[in-house]
């Protein structure tokens, strides 16, 4: 019941998924390709909050948990195949099925740590710790995203990350 409540989409790089300014409706499941969540500051510049690849959940949390409006953009790293269910046939399955409020309860726990990790990252370690961080942790976002969206997503500079890359 659960898995036949996704919808399938296809689509492509760059395409948004969330606009800043609208409430988020869907989580959305990675099958294929990659899908950023990212926040624009008032230089205009994009703050990656999160990156989910192939078998990886994403969703405006907050958005998509009060139905308010988003603060952030949710975006097509690449060309993606995505699993999209709505708000409304979550909160319903929710509702009805232990099993799928159990998974709820354990994406929320993933959340949470994730959050902690990206906060104290960003607070304790230096441009190279990060990207080394990474590079040990998750190699795959090393690989496959651009210089832009990982330094976006490290909180440095491409600048920055061009000399922890040259010293390596």
């Amino acid at each position: 019941m659960f898995a036949s409540s996704f919808n399938y989409m296809k689509v492509a790089k760059n395409e948004i998924l969330t606009d800043d300014g609208r409430t988020c409706r869907f989580i959305y499941f990675v099958l294929k390709g990659g899908v950023k969540a990212y926040f624009v500051d008032t230089k205009g510049s994009e703050k990656i909050r999160y990156v989910a690849l192939e078998n990886e959940f994403i969703t405006s949390v907050y958005s998509f948990i009060k139905q308010t409006l988003s603060s952030e953009f949710i975006c097509a790293l690449e060309p993606s195949e995505l699993l999209a269910i709505s708000y409304t046939d979550f909160k319903y399955l929710l509702g009805i099925n232990s099993l799928v409020k159990d998974f709820y309860i354990k994406m929320l726990e993933e959340t949470y740590l994730y959050n902690h990790w990206r906060i104290e990252t960003l607070l304790r370690l230096d441009a190279k710790q990060r990207y080394e961080y990474i590079l040990d942790k998750n190699r795959e976002l090393v690989q496959r995203l651009s210089n832009k969206n990982l330094s976006s997503y490290l909180g440095i500079t491409q600048e920055s990350l061009s000399r922890v890359k040259a010293k390596k």
